[in-house]
């Protein structure tokens, strides 16, 4: 399992979660998607790599703006 963290700027309420999650859902090898309105971010698992450009695209979809990579270190695949 592959976990990847993203920024997502825009998202207010759990409808604007909602339909992030649904977007970033519907890209082929993600498995689970959990979003954190307060923090703007959302944390992907997927079963294969996922390009970061494809994340950004179901943000953008979603109608919502993708931010910069976050601060810390970056996300470790998991077995």
């Amino acid at each position: 399992m592959i976990e990847s963290r993203h920024i997502v700027r825009g998202m207010v309420c759990s409808h604007c979660a909602a339909i992030v999650g649904e977007e970033i859902g519907r890209v082929p090898g993600v498995t689970d998607v959990r979003v954190d309105i307060a923090g703007e971010t959302v944390v992907v698992r997927a079963d294969r790599p996922v390009a970061e450009t494809l994340i950004h695209a179901a943000v953008e979809e979603a109608g919502y703006t993708p931010g910069p990579p976050p601060a810390g270190p970056p996300a470790n695949p998991r077995s």
